[in-house]
């Protein structure tokens, strides 16, 4: 863990989760720390990796009573996860290593059924899940919505406010609502280059 974060969590050190907590949640890897206040429904469905920092009010809720599935949050190693960050697990949702999420970010493998013909108001209505998968070292900007079913690849870069609703290939820059791909990375010229 860098010196800087060391620091940090040595000054906050009363706003991180006890360590008896933490034996609720399925694995939760060495020299990670979990802020509080926060808000979590499924411990024994969550995984987290080695040297990964969750920061304040994180809503973590896994919805196997509902669902009847045998999801799981697995957050990788040595990841960063900012403030008020949201995760709706009804199927799984996988942050593989190293990725880097900003603060007040979504990420839902669950919707509600949205069938008007239906005697059941849309609360009401079963889930529709999908799994989720957020590539290793990728990084996800401020406000971003990333919805059931997505896949983003290897070091891929998505702009803030962006609302992720279909596949983003590896090494790319994704931006705006619903999110496109406008750069990807070019390994010859070493360089980011803008799709035509």
């Amino acid at each position: 863990m860098n010196i800087i974060k060391k620091i940090y969590h040595i000054f906050f050190k009363r706003d991180i989760v006890s360590k008896i907590y933490l034996k609720k949640f399925e694995t939760f890897g060495k020299n990670s720390v979990l802020y509080k206040p926060l808000y979590i429904k499924g411990k024994e469905n969550i995984c987290i990796g080695d040297n990964t920092t969750i920061l304040n009010n994180a809503r973590i809720q896994v919805y196997n009573d509902i669902t009847k599935l045998n999801s799981k949050l697995y957050i990788g190693n040595s990841c960063y996860i900012g403030y008020n960050n949201s995760f709706l697990v009804g199927e799984n949702i996988i942050i593989e290593d190293g990725v880097l999420m900003a603060s007040n970010i979504l990420i839902s493998s669950e919707n509600h059924s949205i069938n008007p013909e239906l005697d059941k108001y849309f609360s009401m209505q079963p889930l529709v899940c999908k799994e989720i998968k957020i590539g290793e070292g990728s990084w996800i900007g401020e406000k971003v919505s990333i919805l059931a079913g997505v896949e983003i690849g290897k070091k891929c870069i998505i702009g803030c406010n962006s609302v992720v609703t279909k596949n983003i290939p590896d090494y790319s820059i994704a931006v705006g609502n619903p999110a496109r791909v406008i750069k990807q990375y070019n390994f010859n010229r070493h360089e980011w280059e803008f799709l035509k």
